[in-house]
């Protein structure tokens, strides 16, 4: 299949550019040619920005697809902009959207892709307008476009994300030996996805018409873990000890909003989503990639590009667990 990923420099892209090359597709990318790593050699490049709306749509719109999957569609406008590109012209339209339509807050665990769509993030409100528009041209006129919606996808390509959020300085204190923070008890489950395993997902829903056009699939690890057996993990991979420190998340939050705000809006909520609708479509997805081994991946990529900063130059977290280990015990 001759298939277009549009952006296919990012995490998951990357999987996906390696699954289609294992499956010998003809892989053809449209990005601005600014990601720090080039794609591979033999993969043809379609340089644009998309949001050059003429320029983009005539460049896709000048050839046949037999796939096209979208990355770096955050909206409407850019849902609009693609159909415009490839109505008539493709055989499958793959969207990557994101679970964060379902919020937070979310209405329950093991959310299916029926599940109330109540996100209140800007990026998620973007994501559901898109998938939106994609529907409806399917509906009204075939579109033959299907929706995937992943939850935290990790690899080369984007930092090692950790529960509490900041930069990549935290992998730099598990190797100093310094203990981390982590909100709450620890015990919030969410699941992460090696992106290689994403990108076989993605590159083996492509052509499925009999059943997958006009649908959405999670995907997402079918085994949820919680955030301290995901800094384990991490650490399992640097292969160094590990010391966690709990404090709950409104402790965190008041001692310094700027930091940890952002635990409301995203990694302070248990996150499961139902895997079983993708596992009825692709039976043969199961992921294969050891987390350590995907965490691994993950941190060399990091400190090939200097992206795990020196710790000891900010000591917040550091104050914090002194802080709360310093607290008057009660009884």
């Amino acid at each position: 299949m001759k298939v277009l990923v549009i952006g296919g420099t990012g995490n998951i892209s990357r999987g996906i550019v390696a699954a289609l090359q294992h499956r010998n597709h003809e892989v053809v990318l449209f990005n601005r040619g600014q990601h720090k790593d080039p794609p591979p050699s033999d993969v043809r490049i379609i340089h644009g920005d998309r949001q050059q709306r003429d320029d983009f749509e005539a460049k896709v719109g000048a050839e046949e697809w037999d796939a096209v999957i979208d990355m770096i569609s955050f909206n409407a406008d850019d849902a609009a902009s693609a159909l415009r590109a490839c109505q008539g012209r493709v055989g499958h339209f793959v969207h990557c959207s994101t679970v964060m339509t379902y919020g937070p807050p979310f209405s329950g665990i093991n959310l299916p892709e029926t599940a109330p769509l109540q996100g209140e993030s800007g990026y998620g409100r973007g994501k559901v307008a898109a998938d939106n528009l994609l529907l409806e041209a399917h509906a009204q006129d075939g579109f033959p476009v299907t929706i995937f919606k992943p939850s935290y996808t990790h690899g080369p390509g984007m930092n090692l994300l950790r529960q509490v959020g900041g930069d990549g300085g935290w992998i730099d204190r598990l190797r100093k030996g310094k203990p981390i923070l982590s909100a709450g008890d620890g015990l919030n489950y969410f699941q992460f996805l090696s992106s290689r395993d994403a990108g076989f997902a993605f590159t083996d829903i492509l052509g499925r018409a009999n059943y997958c056009f006009g649908e959405i699939y999670n995907i997402v690890h079918p085994q949820a873990r919680t955030w301290d057996e995901w800094h384990r993990a991490a650490a399992d991979a640097l292969g160094v000890d590990i010391e966690i420190v709990h404090v709950s998340q409104e402790t965190l939050i008041a001692m310094s909003p700027e930091r940890f705000s952002g635990l409301r809006g995203n990694f302070g909520h248990t996150q499961i989503f139902s895997h079983e609708k993708l596992a009825a479509a692709l039976p043969e997805f199961s992921p294969q990639v050891p987390v350590t081994e995907s965490v691994a991946e993950n941190i060399a990529w990091m400190d090939k590009h200097d992206l795990v900063p020196d710790s000891d130059a900010d000591d917040l977290e550091d104050q914090v667990i002194e802080a709360v280990r310093n607290l008057p015990r009660i009884g």
